[in-house]
């Protein structure tokens, strides 16, 4: 409601909000900055950063399932990443909602989008292109990076809406697949015999 921050519940198998996947070279800072200014706009978000959280990086999969969005840090050499691209294929396997975040400036790590697409294409394949990217009648939205305080500010929550709406889309669907196991067991969502 107006006023109030948005309430952002995980579901019993979930232990982030948002996965944070990006390339260490050319997105670690960016993303650093991601995490505390969502941390900011939106109390009680979960983050998965891994150089917070990550305890082993086999469990990078674990991670990946146990978060409800996953958010692509696009940034030059994003899909030469083994990492990144395990990630990547996770997000897909598991079916996560995606928020792409891109670095455009070049001097500071970026890539030209349609050069990370080619790239995206010619290493994943048109299955990830499409999962990632959308496809050409229906394209996902790109938030580009800025820098600029008040620029930076309208990316944050560019960023920050498409997260509240994908956690509660996320948790309709839960709550409806919850009602209908307990109209189908005779049982109701709060565990009362119907």
């Amino acid at each position: 409601s107006a006023g109030h921050p948005p309430e952002l519940g995980l579901a019993h198998n979930e232990r982030f909000h948002l996965f944070l996947s990006h390339r260490w070279n050319s997105g670690q800072d960016q993303v650093a900055v991601l995490k505390r200014q969502l941390q900011l706009l939106l109390p009680g978000v979960s983050v998965f950063l891994d150089v917070d959280n990550l305890d082993d990086i086999r469990n990078l999969e674990k991670h990946v399932a146990s978060s409800t969005v996953f958010v692509a840090f696009l940034s030059q050499g994003y899909f030469d990443s083994e990492n990144c691209m395990r990630e990547v294929r996770e997000a897909l396997r598991v079916d996560k909602p995606v928020v792409l975040v891109h670095e455009a400036d070049t001097v500071r790590g970026g890539a030209e989008l349609h050069a990370l697409r080619a790239c995206c294409e010619a290493r994943m394949g048109a299955e990830v292109l499409g999962y990632l990217f959308g496809t050409d009648a229906v394209s996902r939205p790109v938030t580009t990076w800025h820098r600029i305080t008040a620029f930076q500010l309208v990316t944050m929550r560019l960023i920050a809406e498409q997260v509240c709406v994908h956690v509660a889309v996320v948790q309709q669907e839960q709550r409806k697949a919850s009602s209908g196991r307990a109209r189908a067991t005779g049982v109701s969502a709060g565990g009362r015999a119907t």
